[in-house]
């Protein structure tokens, strides 16, 4: 079924969505905040996006690219928010008492970022019966390449949680329309099985002199993920598994986790990212300010540590990380990210927190 779809942000996830649902016959709206329009005047003025790579290629025409977000949501079935996760904050105040009930808010991807835009919501009163959905990585290993351009490695297929999960089938049975999905059995499975917190950071920090020195000519995946950076990995991904196993949930390790979704061979961490045709090539990061320390230690490893801690687990190893990597970046440990208090959970005990993001009742009592 061809579906109207709102596409919020005009980054790489921003610019390959609305193309690619636009080339497969949806009717898109693509929306970026007018202070960052700049960066793709062209689009605006053409409301053509080119797409070429080995997973996507054609000049997608796009039905409305717009800074005026009632234009942007207005009647769309699905809204598809593609920022930074620092960013979702911003998003989430934006849309506040604009989005109706029969629209379906999805984070691609989330990391948690869905309980944060409930808990916002909550406090400013928005309508309780608001869906929220996010997937564990955005659909596509892509980059943008110039202005209305972009290369688009691979599509992935993606894990759906739904917040409450009550509402999955019906949240799916929207997703399913325009993108590759996997439903989980809610957002906090789907956002404990993001990858770039496990996979980026280790192989930054591990290879940050390497970084410093390459003058923009590094590739991680190339030369970074050497077997001691991986056992790194997989320690920290140990410790991921265990948060899960904490709420009852076998998630996938890092390894199945970047094979299903496509990015590589099945096996080993070793064998899957060096035998990842999409992911070799990718050149990056230039610099340690790059967002694989400032957005997924805050964003992501740093919420995964406040949930452990929260139920009483130990991680040694994601600590020690999000020390380093903050050290390297210069940031404050105690303002910066997302923890169990932002996501409006800190209060509840493991059963209450999986019986709030099955009912999204938040005066629960188990």
């Amino acid at each position: 079924m061809k579906r109207t779809v709102a596409v919020l942000g005009g980054g790489n996830g921003g610019h390959t969505l609305a193309a690619d649902l636009s080339l497969a016959g949806h009717e898109v709206r693509l929306f970026e905040m007018e202070k960052f329009s700049h960066s793709m005047k062209e689009v605006f003025e053409t409301k053509r996006i080119q797409c070429f790579g080995e997973a996507l290629n054609g000049t997608a025409e796009i039905s409305l690219v717009t800074s005026d977000i009632d234009q942007a949501i207005a009647d769309a079935e699905i809204i598809l928010i593609a920022v930074p996760a620092f960013a979702h904050k911003e998003y989430a105040n934006l849309l506040a008492n604009k989005v109706k009930p029969d629209q379906l808010v999805a984070l691609l991807p989330g990391t948690l970022g869905s309980l944060e835009f409930a808990k916002i919501w909550r406090e400013l009163g928005v309508d309780e019966n608001i869906v929220l959905a996010e997937s564990d990585t955005l659909p596509y290993a892509t980059r943008l390449e110039g202005p209305g351009k972009v290369r688009v490695n691979v599509k992935i297929k993606v894990q759906i949680g739904v917040f409450p999960s009550v509402h999955t089938k019906w949240a799916t049975s929207l997703l399913n329309d325009i993108l590759d999905i996997t439903p989980v059995s809610n957002v906090l499975e789907a956002g404990l099985s993001s990858m770039n917190p496990i996979d980026h950071p280790p192989g930054t920090i591990l290879n940050a002199g390497r970084i410093e020195k390459s003058n923009g000519e590094f590739y991680i995946y190339e030369e970074g993920m050497t077997p001691s950076v991986i056992r790194v990995m997989e320690r920290l991904d140990q410790e991921r598994l265990a948060i899960g196993k904490g709420f009852g949930m076998k998630l996938m390790t890092i390894a199945e986790l970047l094979h299903t979704s496509g990015y590589g061979p099945k096996g080993t961490t070793w064998e899957v990212l060096n035998g990842s045709r999409s992911l070799t090539p990718i050149k990056g990061p230039t610099s340690l300010k790059s967002r694989y320390l400032s957005e997924d230690i805050p964003f992501g490893l740093r919420t995964f540590a406040s949930i452990a801690d929260h139920i009483g687990l130990e991680t040694p190893v994601m600590d020690s990380l999000i020390t380093l990597g903050e050290i390297l970046v210069g940031g404050n440990p105690q303002t910066e990210g997302r923890t169990i208090k932002d996501l409006g959970i800190s209060e509840f005990s493991k059963e209450e927190i999986i019986e709030f993001i099955c009912t999204g009742n938040h005066k629960v009592s188990v």
